[in-house]
């Protein structure tokens, strides 16, 4: 390069072209600043109300499907036999259905008697199988056929 050429090194861009997040190792202008240092009192009245919301309405417990250990499902079919799964994910991916309904069925074949009810429906299917929890022991092989 001679010494009367002009370079412009290439510009280095802050965010994504397509999406418009910030590229990976963009440092925010207010990181370690207080909010003094660049709102105003107004703003901060805003900024304050808006924290406060966002305690008060945060969930406060978890949804009930969310970080629950793996429970082992039995998948009983028309002819009577069984097949056994470790979770509901696994199962889901057997019948290429949702690992949601699978529980949602199995939850239903396990109720409890009602008083107003007088029989358990227990042969609640989902995708054309009745799906039990394998703790639930006494329900399920009650259906299945013994050779």
């Amino acid at each position: 390069m001679s010494s009367y050429e002009l370079y412009l090194p290439p510009e280095k861009l802050e965010r994504n072209a397509v999406t418009g997040r910030y590229m990976k190792g963009h440092v925010p202008h207010n990181k370690g600043k207080k909010w003094n240092d660049y709102t105003t009192k107004r703003a901060q009245r805003g900024m304050r109300k808006g924290w406060k919301n966002l305690d008060k309405h945060r969930p406060k417990t978890r949804p009930d499907n969310a970080g629950r250990c793996m429970k082992p499902v039995i998948a009983v079919l028309d002819n009577g036999k069984f097949l056994y799964f470790r979770y509901t994910g696994a199962a889901a991916e057997w019948c290429r259905g949702d690992r949601g309904n699978i529980s949602r069925c199995c939850r239903l074949n396990e109720r409890p008697l009602s008083p107003v009810r007088k029989k358990l429906n227990t042969d609640h299917r989902y995708k054309g199988v009745r799906w039990y929890y394998e703790d639930n022991d006494i329900i399920w092989t009650s259906k299945i056929k013994n050779p």
